[in-house]
């Protein structure tokens, strides 16, 4: 079974898409792609974020975490 999770995220997808373009380290780059890849519905489970990221779902958790502390809400 997937594991499925709903994230809260404040920012639009315009928003997300220019601060991917400018974003200047890899792991800035992963983590907004990840941020937009769930705000646009492209991906929905930890475990093909994983797979699309080449990480671990325990990473993905915590970044989930980190933004989830900074601006945004996990469920």
């Amino acid at each position: 079974m997937a594991n499925k999770f709903k994230v809260d995220i404040a920012e639009s997808l315009d928003t997300l898409k220019k601060r991917l373009k400018t974003q200047r380290t890899a792991q800035g780059q992963k983590r907004l792609q990840m941020l937009y890849w769930i705000k646009s519905g492209q991906l929905k489970t930890r475990q093909a974020l994983a797979e699309r990221l080449d990480r671990a779902e325990s990473t993905l958790y915590r970044w989930l975490q980190t933004f989830a502390i900074r601006v945004w809400r996990v469920y």
